[in-house]
């Protein structure tokens, strides 16, 4: 499987933790609310730079796909881990 088709695979994990965040912050602070919005930021813009480069990676060496992939590995994780904080701190 292609680095940028792990990338997308995780993105949509990402996303359904987010849809059930969705759900608990009807309820939630406004503190809460602006976490989650800035967490959807930092989302959509590794969408999108996971779909700007996922072509262009493919036409350049596998040296730079590999750190393209690395980068946004890194947002993806900072992102899983700020939607389960929040979650955590929606739980209590």
């Amino acid at each position: 499987m292609a680095w940028n088709q792990k990338l997308e695979d995780v993105i949509t994990t990402i996303e359904r933790e987010r849809d059930e965040l969705r759900v608990k912050l009807h309820l939630a602070s406004k503190d809460a609310k602006d976490e989650f919005a800035a967490l959807e930021s930092r989302l959509d813009a590794l969408r999108a730079r996971v779909m700007s480069t996922g072509s262009e990676a493919k036409d350049t060496a596998g040296e730079l796909g590999g750190v393209v992939g690395n980068t946004a590995r890194k947002v993806a994780s900072d992102v899983r881990d700020g939607y389960r904080k929040l979650r955590e701190t929606l739980s209590d």
